[in-house]
């Protein structure tokens, strides 16, 4: 059984134009031979992606300013990514990529007058996971079976119940959803356990710190983990042995059969020779595991 191998989403796009930067990530995902790619998520930061397309939005200035209430926009916003990516990508699977409603809530401020209490405001949220959502429906319909969610804000303070309730309303458009939360998910690991979503995407760092946790608890809660195996934080590549072992503890932890592999974050911060690099270790990794 091989161990499937995916990226976060984002890749190094240096000055390129859009499509000559999707075409650069999907080229590099391929040629490392991750098993699930991404478009490289090009467009903009994860937030400004969907910020400046949605109606409510005001991006004019600094930051991502609400004005008025939030509405589905006229067109999918990452459709045509993901189409270019698909087209280049032959018999790779590529997932769509959504920022979470509650991230995108508080990383928003509000304009006087905007119809909302505040950035945590369920109602803004909500309005938030319409529009998402929408854009899942989407990318289901564009061919993609797997729908990627990042909700790092999980990590530090969201309101996790109201959050899970935005966040079902977007999985519930998706074949097959993952949730990444990037920083510290210690402290939550066991309320995102009960997340609406197959798989939980994390650094891998955490998960030596939770000793509890174990393959008949995952099963138990119907959940797989995407482990964190390289690190986005340096151009140091790891070296083999290091990946390896990162993997042998985590198939000993929580059991091959729960486990999916994948850098801890985006690795658009890295240069394209160290994300490069860094992917083709982590495959080269998982192929010494799969006998």
């Amino acid at each position: 059984m091989a161990i499937v191998t995916t990226v976060v989403g984002s890749y190094p796009v240096k000055a390129l134009k859009p499509e000559e930067a999707i075409q650069r990530a999907v080229t590099d995902q391929i040629e490392a031979g991750i098993d699930i790619i991404s478009d490289g998520q090009v467009r903009a930061d994860m937030i400004g992606i969907f910020a400046q397309k949605i109606p409510g939005y005001d991006c004019s200035g600094k930051g991502y300013k609400v004005k008025s209430k939030i509405d589905i926009p006229p067109e999918p916003i990452t459709v045509a990514d993901y189409y270019y990516a698909k087209s280049l990508a032959g018999d790779t699977k590529v997932k769509g990529i959504l920022t979470g409603p509650t991230t995108m809530a508080m990383a928003s401020s509000l304009a006087e007058g905007a119809p909302y209490q505040s950035i945590t405001d369920p109602a803004f949220i909500m309005d938030l996971a319409e529009v998402l959502a929408y854009e899942a429906r989407a990318l289901r319909g564009a061919g993609a079976q797997i729908i990627q969610i990042d909700e790092p804000f999980f990590s530090i303070g969201a309101d996790l119940e109201a959050g899970f309730k935005a966040l079902e309303r977007v999985t519930g458009e998706a074949e097959l959803a993952i949730l990444h939360v990037c920083g510290d998910v210690r402290p939550i690991f066991q309320k995102l356990l009960d997340a609406p979503v197959a798989i939980l995407d994390i650094e891998g760092a955490n998960l030596a710190d939770l000793p509890w946790v174990n393959r008949e608890l995952l099963q138990d809660k119907g959940k797989k983990i995407s482990y964190g195996c390289i690190s986005s934080n340096t151009d140091e590549v790891e070296s083999l042995e290091i990946v390896i072992d990162r993997i042998k503890y985590a198939i000993e932890k929580i059991g091959k059969e729960n486990l999916w592999l994948s850098p801890d974050c985006g690795l658009r911060l890295r240069t394209r020779e160290a994300a490069l690099e860094k992917l083709k270790r982590m495959v080269k990794a998982a192929s010494l595991f799969e006998a």
